[in-house]
């Protein structure tokens, strides 16, 4: 065979294997050096395939739909900077534990270092967050093809094995690019016989571990809560709904606090209790002291509970995670059970016994109409927290969400109304919270789920990825996009810097004037700019039911958004100061 024939059955063999291995959705860029990968996966009929301008972009789309399916997507690029572009969603891939594959094409050896344009040093470019990276050969005849198709199963097996992450192939090809029918009867091919004709099954096969806890732990965990006065469970990061549900299902047959983290998947189910509301207060932190916590998952959006343990240490902090990684961020831990967070909650609640008593339903329901009546009236002007919360009180299960880090991931967090529909997918960036490809992630939950989402982000995180509104014209991305803009950096009103300088406009908000209805209108996309609560929840209902993807502008002054927080917190305090959950507090 010659060369084109080599590299276009090289790259068909990666494609094909891929698929065979459940890693069937490419999201791919425009190069001319990948081109061998490009067309590889354009002509194979069960690949399926979305184009990319903007390689961050993709690399963030990518993310979002690990997120909804716990897949790798794989990404394709040329070589140079392009492969530069994918580093803040793998940073963010590897903090959060979300599968990804990268296939980035490259120069061949002989132009590396050599003042040839588009040439960098690609080979382990995202260091230490990668569960594995290689570099394969150049295509050629001296390379069994067995150890290619191997190389791409150990490829998928790292992306999703514990910690899930990452994973990163450079595939250096030489010109010329263009594909060439390969023979398929040429001795390099022939060992590959058998497994095209099995159709479906890859070369290697591999089962992931199951992640049980040992039955030692589970006496251990018993043991801790028989023993507790004051016990505490808190629902942190989970990716898996059945980790979220079999927790909520835990706390409720154990009659004792569940703190839902929003990244939990619970905080938005009909029963859940926002423990978060009374764990802002110190003077409720003060006389409710737990004295065992058991942590399911990973981080917390909001610093109170956090704040609260730190101050009043409980004599037991168990973490329950499949994580291998360390997670004690207060090096307050006693006890890190490696295991899936269902598994145990399961096991706990098989040999369940009466623990201690709460009840706080009076104080958060006063706590909910105090939150209604300040910031939901009908005819008041829709805000920062009234639009999260009319937002979850409408959304369904046939739909989904995602929000932006920043205030809006507080807000929704603390001020969610519980729902009256079955549970919702609900997703954030929270690995390394950044504001960075949030639009793009959102479009990608959407479409790994299949169903239409609502995204709630803030005007500066909206700029950051302002070319991904793009991807939303198409109907396999139908969301709704709702804008906080408060014409800046609100967050920073609510750090202490912002009482220490004169400067906080100019150095930390830094209020951008751009419109974002002529933004919307660029990408083709419908905008409205509801002014009343009313009117916002009367849109809002229209847009779940039209399913097409849409702009909603919801204006905001900073420092009128900080006095609402601020007196919000104020009236809750008094509901929570006096609050007595714990039968013998």
């Amino acid at each position: 065979m010659n060369h084109k024939q080599i590299t276009t059955l090289w790259c068909a063999v990666i494609v094909e294997e891929l698929i065979r291995q459940e890693a069937g959705f490419f999201c791919i860029s425009p190069g001319s050096r990948s081109t061998p990968l490009t067309l590889a996966v354009a002509s194979n009929p069960k690949a399926k395939f979305r184009m990319f301008p903007d390689e961050r972009s993709a690399a963030f789309y990518a993310l979002g739909y690990a997120r909804a399916t716990g897949k790798p997507a794989v990404l394709v690029c040329t070589s140079g900077t392009a492969v530069a572009n994918y580093f803040p969603a793998v940073v963010e891939a590897s903090a959060d534990s979300q599968p990804m594959l990268v296939l980035s094409a490259d120069r061949p050896f002989e132009l590396l270092e050599a003042g040839a344009n588009q040439t960098i040093r690609q080979q382990d470019i995202f260091g230490n967050y990668t569960r594995w990276n290689l570099e394969l050969p150049e295509p050629g005849t001296s390379t069994p093809l067995a150890s290619l198709l191997s190389t791409v199963d150990q490829a998928v097996r790292k992306s999703l094995g514990s910690p899930a992450g990452p994973v990163h192939l450079n595939l250096p090809f030489r010109e010329p690019l263009e594909p060439e029918a390969p023979d398929l009867d040429h001795p390099w091919s022939a060992p590959l016989e058998a497994w095209r004709a099995s159709g479906d099954q890859p070369w290697t096969r591999f089962a992931l571990p199951l992640h049980e806890p040992a039955a030692k732990s589970i006496v251990t965990l018993r043991k801790l809560l028989a023993q507790a006065e004051r016990p505490l469970l808190v629902a942190g990061n989970l990716d898996n709904p059945v980790d979220g549900e079999a927790v909520a299902a835990l706390a409720d047959s154990l009659g004792v606090p569940l703190l839902a983290d929003l990244t939990s998947g619970i905080r938005l189910s009909a029963n859940c209790t926002p423990w978060q509301l009374a764990l802002q207060n110190n003077a409720f932190t003060e006389r409710f002291q737990p004295d065992v916590v058991i942590h399911f998952g990973g981080p917390l959006i909001g610093k109170q509970p956090a704040t609260a343990l730190r101050n009043h240490p409980p004599m037991h902090y168990v973490v329950v995670r499949e994580h291998p990684g360390r997670f004690s961020p207060d090096h307050n831990v006693t006890l890190t059970i490696e295991a899936a967070p269902a598994s145990v909650a399961e096991a706990l609640e098989a040999g369940r016994e009466p623990l201690p008593k709460h009840d706080c339903r009076d104080a958060f329901s006063a706590a909910s109409r105090v939150i209604d009546e300040m910031t939901c009236s009908p005819d008041e002007p829709v805000n920062e927290i009234s639009a999260p919360r009319i937002v979850s009180s409408l959304v369904g299960g046939e739909h989904a969400l995602f929000v932006s880090n920043s205030m809006p991931a507080r807000d929704m967090d603390l001020y969610a109304a519980p729902m009256a529909h079955k549970p919702l997918r609900c997703a954030l960036n929270r690995g390394v919270s950044g504001i960075d490809g949030i639009i793009s992630t959102a479009a990608g939950f959407s479409a790994g789920l299949g169903k239409p989402a609502t995204l709630l982000i803030g005007d500066i995180s909206l700029l950051h990825d302002l070319n991904a509104l793009s991807l939303l014209g198409n109907a396999a991305n139908p969301l709704i996009v709702i804008v906080l803009n408060n014409h800046g950096g609100g967050i920073f009103s609510f750090l202490p810097i912002a009482s220490q300088t004169d400067r906080l406009d100019e150095c930390f908000a830094t209020p951008q004037n751009f419109s974002v209805e002529l933004a919307a209108r660029t990408f083709g996309l419908d905008y409205a700019c509801p002014q009343t609560n009313r009117d916002f929840t009367k849109l809002y209902t229209e847009a779940l039911e039209r399913k097409e993807s849409l702009v909603i502008e919801i204006k905001s002054d900073r420092q009128e958004n900080l006095q609402l927080h601020r007196s919000l917190k104020a009236q809750l305090e008094t509901i929570f100061e006096t609050a007595s959950c714990f039968g013998n507090s």
